[in-house]
């Protein structure tokens, strides 16, 4: 093997792992509706009081989400982007179930850190204005992870 296949190797298993996320929810309104009126694909829901995974924690809301699956970058704006252009298709249909049931919009990118490599949190005027449309938050949660083995 090179010198240079090692660098690539190592490269790669250092880039952050960044899932993007957008979320609905509501303390009064259950939202598995949302699934069949903003047929968006991968979307999914849970009621509160619900389990949250294998825990004890319990759901605090009732949500509604679609997320994208984990993916290395350097760059956030990346996988808001396409999370973005993956909600596009329902857009308005999104904005008019905010409006109309009073939901709470949130945008999640969940950072897994290998060392001492960070994403850049840079977002373009376009990704900006794209999520101002919903009116969501913005969280980037950034974890220190275990570097994958070779």
């Amino acid at each position: 093997m090179s010198v240079t296949s090692d660098i690539d190797g190592d490269l790669r298993r250092l880039t952050p792992s960044v899932r993007a996320a957008f979320r609905l929810t509501s303390e009064r309104h259950p939202l598995e509706r949302l699934l069949t009126e903003i047929a968006l694909p991968g979307a999914t829901t849970w009621q509160k009081g619900e389990s949250i995974a294998s825990s004890d924690l319990q759901r605090r809301t009732n949500g509604w989400c679609v997320e994208l699956p984990w993916q290395r970058t350097y760059m956030l704006d990346g996988p808001l982007t396409e999370l973005l252009a993956v909600l596009a298709p329902g857009r308005d249909d999104i904005v008019a179930a905010i409006h109309a049931l009073e939901l709470d919009a949130h945008v999640g990118l969940h950072v897994r850190m290998y060392g001492q490599e960070v994403p850049a949190c840079l977002f373009s005027p376009a990704s900006i204005k794209a999520l101002a449309a919903y009116g969501a938050s913005l969280e980037v949660g950034i974890v220190p992870s275990e570097t994958p083995e070779r």
